[in-house]
């Protein structure tokens, strides 16, 4: 572990992360890892996520602003520990836990809820270090600490007051984020009680992808045009989707428009209407029928440029474009108020307590609207293509002319992106209180030595309420369906049915789906505002017991003894939209699920949420040794000193039963220069309340299907996979479209699920030679397996874990998926309709990697009287990043694809002169691959290269009362690497999308 002088400096014994006996340092058998406020206040950073997420040590968020958000919380910072997830990293405070903010829901930001902690919630202004332990936290702590234990250590009697402001901004002039914070501490009744008060408001603006359109320009990987290609998918500029159109695109009978290749070389009928060259036609914003202009295709085409695949996506053209749909960066605005208070009663009684605020709002700027289209649903489906009259009164002279001579009868349909009805915003609102009371007390154990009791309560609850959007089918058919009322008004078709829907009007009005021209009174009558809501609770009374035994001779045997009860309950209700419309006919079971009086009705195209409530409680008993057995008073040769610690928890889960985990570890010292260190360590996980109870839910979302004959030669076993699909019947030239077209899924809680358990080691040295003072470096090795992984396989994991199994098809998740029959019909033919994906005790993630981390400062007097200057770096070699869904199951490879690229490191050059201060660091990623488990003929480029970015910043103080900062983030405007963020990256290479970033702040205090 790194330390700094400031930390050093502290005076007694302190309790470290992953003990709760105290110690003189620092020193840990662990790995770890400490970021003190000074880091974090130099880098200029609005939350502790940011500060985290910028070692080499932590993978991709398990939620963050950037990206794509849940409307169930978005912006919300959950961190992943050495890439082993959000939910097997333990946040605490104060070595407490704190109330998560995760939503119970599998629409919520993680798919599978969980306790992890929004990071957000915390001022940085209040924070003293942030400990990072590898592995050994579980038995201090329990459940949930498998990859490691990150301790957010607050100040403690702070005094004086601090106001400070901060400005950011990118050089392209977006993405402004300010800030302002305070911290107010007081001694009183002679120094024996302490009051400290914080506050903090912090606003974000986020950003979409048509902000940066020299990195969004739709690229794609697709099937090559040139048949000889010895790769399968190569990139593609500018994806459209030319049967889509956010102003609509008519058809005569429900299928889509097609291209003259397509026509020719595939045998499809022309779904669209034409004009007098053949061209199938579109609407533009005015309402009136264009050309198509269908792009290039991907997949080899013919002497004549035309496609002889069928594909839904083209190169260029004018058909829908995802790009505008994308969200970047989330907008965020953040409250956060604590109080932290203690009071020495006595020379050995204290009390303390804790009272904390967060409200904090993110804004997902933009996602995919609802569709209406023939790859959605069956013509009148919800999401199917509208069925509309020709004579509807909103068709232009010219659109209505080509149709009404085209149509085949009096009705047409028609496919449409509604981005001006839906356009993904979507709000969440996380209000978090905890509060926090406590006694400790010394007195006199055996021996007369000095022992320490405590009794602690914490208290926890976290709100999140967000708010988007829905269509309510009647009311938008009821809409659509639009007549003249004889006196050349257009009106909603009179005798239309009527749905007790909560849509912001009840009033119907007539809308227009031609263009671009739908109006107000329309979208609030087809509208109505989703408010789900989820309540998460926390309770936790802690006692605890600890003090030397006896001296030894190189120290002290220490103990810790200790209960621990605990309860969790999360309560997710959808609210009334997205619960649905009552169940219509109490008779039947819709569902089958054996209650034919819970059958409720979604209102719109959204499958119905289901609402969940679930709760635990824990017994914890758990004990610590640590035992000094030889000292340098010693004067043993090469045992400078030798040092043992064990400790085990015992917890008894009311759902997943009882457990025991335990760690031993000790340190060697030869030399003063040298420590060797190791630790051996059991954890567990126990099944959160979404894996353990969630109703069956449907949902729709996308799927790689794994027999595409693009795919079926890939996978961690090619042979076997493409044996498997065509033993399955399915032709070699398959072309799946479950990657383009969301079809109905469903998953559901297990409440069988056991307790996931890992055996973890760690092996390490820590150098800090005589002849350099000031010098310091570890390098450790950490092996972590974990067993009965819980794990919510995703639609591609059930799918290939079916085909890439050597029990072929005699595996359970062959059975959890259909397709469609052959019927002839190549655009069906054989195309996945349904995947059931579900909670499983998998049978293992595996981690095997080297952390290292370096530091040096040393004084310069020839750079200035009062000059120094420091290096920190800190690095992560992964060796090994795999996961298997069971024993039959292949292995996929996680390490070294994008996010966890095997070489990552973070280095720093400080030089500091009296009230100066300045620093450059360095943040490299190593190359990193698409997909480790692909051959080298799947795609070209299969990689992405090395980069670094490059931030820089300067502040002076003066007095100890004022000081200012500037902080610039991505000094050299690098962008990440190529071909980036086709495939994916954005979250991984986000300073590359935001660009060259400035932070300019200013603090006073005294």
């Amino acid at each position: 572990m790194i330390t700094d002088p400031a930390v050093e400096a502290e005076d007694g014994d302190i309790v470290v992360t992953g003990s709760r006996i105290a110690r003189p340092n620092f020193d840990t058998v662990e790995p770890a890892v400490v970021i003190n406020s000074e880091q974090i206040e130099a880098r200029g950073f609005e939350t502790l996520g940011q500060a985290l997420n910028e070692l080499p040590a932590f993978g991709l968020p398990g939620s963050s602003p950037v990206g794509g958000q849940s409307e169930l919380g978005p912006g919300q910072s959950f961190v992943n520990f050495l890439g082993l997830g959000s939910e097997r990293t333990l946040t605490l405070v104060n070595g407490r836990r704190f109330v998560g903010s995760n939503t119970a829901s599998i629409f919520g930001p993680t798919g599978q809820g969980g306790n992890q902690v929004d990071l957000n919630v915390i001022n940085t202004k209040l924070v003293e270090r942030v400990e990072t332990i590898v592995i050994g936290g579980a038995p201090i702590y329990g459940s949930d600490a498998i990859a490691g234990t990150v301790n957010v250590i607050l100040k403690r009697d702070y005094e004086g007051l601090e106001l400070d402001g901060q400005y950011g901004i990118a050089e392209r002039g977006d993405g402004a984020n300010y800030r302002f914070r305070g911290i107010v501490g007081k001694n009183f009744a002679d120094g024996r009680g302490n009051i400290t008060i914080s506050g903090e408001y912090n606003r974000g603006e986020g950003l979409v992808a048509t902000q940066r359109p020299d990195l969004y320009t739709g690229g794609f990987f697709g099937a090559p045009n040139d048949p000889d290609s010895p790769f399968d998918n190569v990139i593609f500029d500018d994806r459209r989707i030319p049967t889509l159109s956010e102003f609509g695109v008519p058809t005569v009978f429900d299928f889509i428009p097609v291209s003259p290749g397509q026509a020719a070389n595939l045998g499809f009928p022309q779904g669209g209407f034409v004009d007098d060259q053949g061209r199938a036609l579109r609407f533009d914003a005015a309402g009136n029928l264009i050309p198509i202009d269908f792009g290039t295709s991907f997949g080899p085409l013919d002497e004549n440029g035309q496609p002889t695949t069928f594909q839904i996506d083209t190169s260029g053209g004018n058909g829908f474009s995802l790009v505008p749909t994308t969200n970047l960066l989330t907008d965020t605005e953040r409250y956060n108020g604590n109080m932290l208070a203690s009071f020495q009663v006595t020379d050995a009684i204290r009390v303390f307590g804790e009272a904390w605020y967060s409200r904090s709002t993110g804004v997902n700027l933009r996602d995919q609207p609802e569709y209406n289209s023939y790859f959605f649903g069956y013509a009148g489906d919800p999401a199917g293509a509208v069925i509309l009259s020709t004579d509807n009164p909103f068709l232009t002279p010219q659109a209505r002319a080509i149709i009404q001579a085209q149509a085949d009868g009096d009705t047409f349909f028609l496919n449409r992106a509604n981005t001006d009805l839906i356009s993904g915003q979507a709000r969440g609102k996380v209000e978090v209180q905890r509060y926090v009371a406590g006694i400790d007390a010394r007195f006199a154990g055996i021996g007369g030595r000095e022992w320490t009791a405590e009794l602690v309560g914490n208290y926890g609850r976290s709100e999140t309420n967000s708010e988007g959007r829905l269509l309510v089918t009647q009311n938008f058919l009821n809409a659509v369906d639009a007549v003249e009322d004889g006196n050349g008004n257009i009106i909603c078709r009179p005798g239309a049915p009527t749905v007790n829907a909560p849509t912001i009007s009840t009033t119907c009005a007539p809308l227009n789906l031609f263009g671009a021209q739908t109006s107000q009174a329309a979208r609030d009558y087809i509208t109505a505002i989703t408010r789900p809501s989820s309540i998460n609770k926390q309770k936790i009374v802690t006692a605890s017991i600890t003090g030397p035994l006896f001296a030894l001779p190189g120290g002290d045997l220490s103990f810790a003894l200790g209960y621990e009860h605990r309860e969790e309950s999360q309560d997710f209700d959808p609210g009334e939209v997205l619960r649905g419309a009552p169940d219509p006919d109490p008779t039947d079971d819709a569902d089958g699920d054996g209650d034919p009086t819970n059958d409720r009705v979604a209102y719109g195209q959204s499958v119905l949420y289901q609402p969940l409530f679930g709760e635990y409680n824990t017994d914890e008993v758990f004990g610590e040794l640590r035992a000094g057995l030889i000292g340098p008073s010693n004067d043993i040769p090469f045992v400078r000193s030798l040092e043992i610690q064990g400790a085990a928890r015992y917890v008894d889960h009311s759902v997943a039963g009882g457990d025991l985990t335990w760690t031993a570890g000790g340190s060697w010292q030869p030399i003063s220069d040298i420590t060797i260190r190791g630790n051996f360590t059991r954890a567990i996980r126990s099944p959160f309340i979404t894996e353990a109870f969630n109703p069956s839910s449907s949902f729709f979302d996308f799927a790689n299907d794994p027999c595409d004959r693009t795919l079926r030669d890939e996978g961690p076993n090619p042979t076997v996979r493409a044996a498997n699909c065509a033993a399955a019947g399915i032709p070699e030239d398959f072309e799946a479209q479950s990657d383009n077209a969301s079809f109905l899924q469903a998953v559901a809680g297990n409440p069988n699920l056991k307790n996931e358990k890992s055996d973890a080691f760690t092996v390490g040295v820590v150098l800090r030679p005589r002849f350099l003072p000031g010098f310091s470096a570890t390098v450790d090795y950490v092996d972590i397996t974990v067993k009965d992984v819980i794990t919510e396989l995703t639609s591609d994991d059930i799918v290939a874990n079916c085909y890439d199994a050597t029990d072929y098809p005699n595996n359970e998740f062959c059975e959890r998926f259909e397709r469609n029959p052959v019927v002839g019909n190549p655009a069906l033919d054989n195309q996945l309709n349904f995947i059931e994906t579900g909670y499983f005790n998998g049978a293992a993630l595996e981690y095997k990697g080297i952390l290292a981390e370096v530091a040096y400062r040393t004084r310069t007097p020839f750079l200035g009287a009062d000059s120094s200057i420091g290096l920190n770096g800190s690095y992560q070699y992964i060796d090994t990043l795999t996961s298997q869904a069971n024993e039959n199951s292949a292995q996929v490879t996680t390490g070294g694809s994008i996010g966890y690229s095997r070489h990552q490191a973070t280095a720093s050059l400080n030089y500091n002169n009296g009230g100066f201060d300045s620093y450059v660091q360095v943040n490299y990623t190593g190359p990193a691959q698409f997909d480790p488990d692909t051959t080298a003929t799947f795609q070209t480029p299969a990689s992405v290269e090395d980069i670094a970015f490059v931030n820089a910043g300067i502040s002076y103080q003066i007095e100890k009362k004022f000081s200012v900062r500037l902080v610039v983030d991505n000094l050299f405007d690098r962008e990440p690497p190529f071909p980036v963020p086709v495939g994916g990256g954005t979250i991984s290479y986000f300073p590359g999308v935001l660009g060259r970033y400035f932070r300019l702040g200013a603090s006073f205090g005294f």
